[in-house]
């Protein structure tokens, strides 16, 4: 089950992305491909990507980046909470 604090931290992280699609021109013609910017304008890679087929294949990812920084952070807290807590 989500919590308020938890959705409030996570719509912050995502808010620092945006998904943007590019067109691309090949000797077949011109098609579009997906990237993530950051909030300095910014590519995103992840998994060894930048580029990315389909729009719902750039927001898995973006998804993916999301909660790898949310649970990074959760880490952090967790580690200066206890650190905080026995001091």
């Amino acid at each position: 089950m989500s919590h308020p604090v938890n959705d409030e931290i996570l719509e912050n992280l995502h808010e620092q992305y945006e998904i943007y699609a590019k067109p691309s021109e090949d000797n077949v013609g011109i098609h579009e491909y997906y990237v993530i910017k950051d909030k300095n304008n910014e590519l995103v890679q992840h998994k060894d990507k930048i580029f990315f087929p389909t729009k719902s294949e750039a927001e898995l990812a973006l998804f993916d980046i999301v909660y790898e920084q949310f649970e990074e952070l959760s880490q952090w807290l967790k580690y200066h909470l206890l650190t905080i807590r026995f001091m």
